[in-house]
């Protein structure tokens, strides 16, 4: 009988922590220098385990993509909609949905690589249904490899995947309740150029607009501008801008057009109505919506996970939990720059090529800073993300 060659290459991989080698129970050097009479024989009571790197990793066959090899005519071919803890769910091709676990192998490769399983993925998995008495029941397999990522920092500083192989961001921003942080816009429109997904921002709540006073971002030290100076710089630069407001209907038209034939992200701080569009926009849908705050202006944690929803006019979107802050990740000091679209032009003419753009002589991007070609918000917004990066 001839066995069948897989193709790939070998890696090693550790074991996860509860698999590794436990630690020695006794301290037999230690005890040996203390007291040598009392000393025991060790064969009668120290069993003998493997030691060295090699016991604590395994082989796995892998292919070009770095996940292991599968043949995957024997698997269905889905995509994760949600995950709850170590749960899946997955939608295969015919529209079914199935509750998945990700195979031990596959997880421990994922982790060591990049993050785990998240809304978006391609993935192929086993039916395991005759082992749960008929039950939509799998078990991933493989994970195709990305197109586009949206990630942050989170509080312990690692990576927190928010979506893959979406389109486009819609960065919802509400003008007020909560007041509109243009800061957190700059940081979405970075994360989605890093990401490569197209971002559109979205001012929200536009009824709320002849009660918005002038806004001032005080931790950028930037002068104070009007609602309406922030979304026209925001055009003068190409980004798409829509004005939007669940309540009075406005905008929606535009929104819908913008998202029909996309996989978009959906995404913002807590309260600024992400729930509440979606819901004006398809309202079989009843997502859950929750009023802001009177005294702190903050909204309300109403989406606990993120979810991938079929839109009835063509397209999806990814629903996210609202967010405090959004912290970058694994953007570099050198690659900033290339994220704010109006320093490119410039940066080619500055004096040194490893210019930071804060205080060098010969910066042809703060020259144009002060000939009002860049704008001093902007210019100050990427001065605190450099500091942060």
């Amino acid at each position: 009988m001839t066995r069948r060659r897989r193709t790939g290459r070998k890696v090693r991989v550790g074991f996860r922590p509860n698999r590794q080698q436990p630690g020695r129970t006794a301290d037999w050097t230690r005890r040996y220098h203390q007291n040598q009479d009392e000393l025991v024989d060790t064969r009668l009571s120290e069993s003998v385990r493997a030691k060295g790197e090699l016991s604590r990793k395994r082989t796995v066959i892998v292919g070009d993509d770095d996940v292991p090899v599968v043949d995957e005519s024997l698997w269905e071919a889905g995509t994760v909609t949600s995950v709850h803890g170590l749960v899946c769910r997955v939608d295969d091709s015919g529209g079914r949905a199935w509750d998945c676990t990700t195979r031990r192998v596959l997880r421990t490769v994922l982790i060591e690589q990049r993050s785990p399983i998240t809304v978006g993925d391609r993935v192929w998995f086993s039916d395991q249904s005759a082992y749960h008495d008929g039950e939509r029941v799998g078990v991933i397999e493989r994970v195709a490899e990305r197109k586009t990522i949206l990630s942050r920092r989170d509080r312990r500083s690692r990576e927190h995947t928010m979506a893959v192989n979406a389109d486009q961001l819609l960065i919802v921003a509400s003008i007020a309740q909560p007041k509109l942080k243009p800061h957190l816009i700059d940081r979405y429109i970075v994360a989605a150029v890093k990401g490569d997904l197209r971002p559109v921002v979205c001012f929200n709540k536009m009824d709320l607009h002849a009660a918005t006073p002038d806004l001032e971002d005080e931790e950028l030290d930037a002068s104070a501008s009007s609602v309406e100076q922030v979304i026209e710089e925001y055009r003068r630069l190409g980004y798409c801008c829509l004005r939007t407001s669940a309540i009075a209907g406005t905008g929606l038209d535009e929104l819908r057009d913008e998202l029909t034939g996309h996989m978009t992200v959906f995404s913002g701080q807590s309260g600024v109505g992400k729930s509440s569009l979606l819901n004006a926009l398809q309202p079989g849908l009843n997502l859950t919506v929750q009023t802001v705050s009177v005294e702190s202006e903050k909204g309300r944690h109403v989406t606990a996970y993120a979810r991938l929803l079929p839109l009835d006019f063509g397209g999806y979107v990814v629903d996210t939990p609202g967010i405090r802050q959004f912290d970058l990740w694994a953007v570099d000091p050198g690659e900033l720059e290339a994220c704010f679209i109006e320093f490119v032009p410039h940066v080619q003419h500055c004096r040194f090529s490893d210019c930071t753009h804060r205080e060098e002589d010969g910066c042809a991007v703060i020259a144009a800073v002060e000939s009002g070609e860049i704008s001093p918000r902007r210019y100050y917004s990427y001065l605190k993300m450099l500091r942060e990066v």
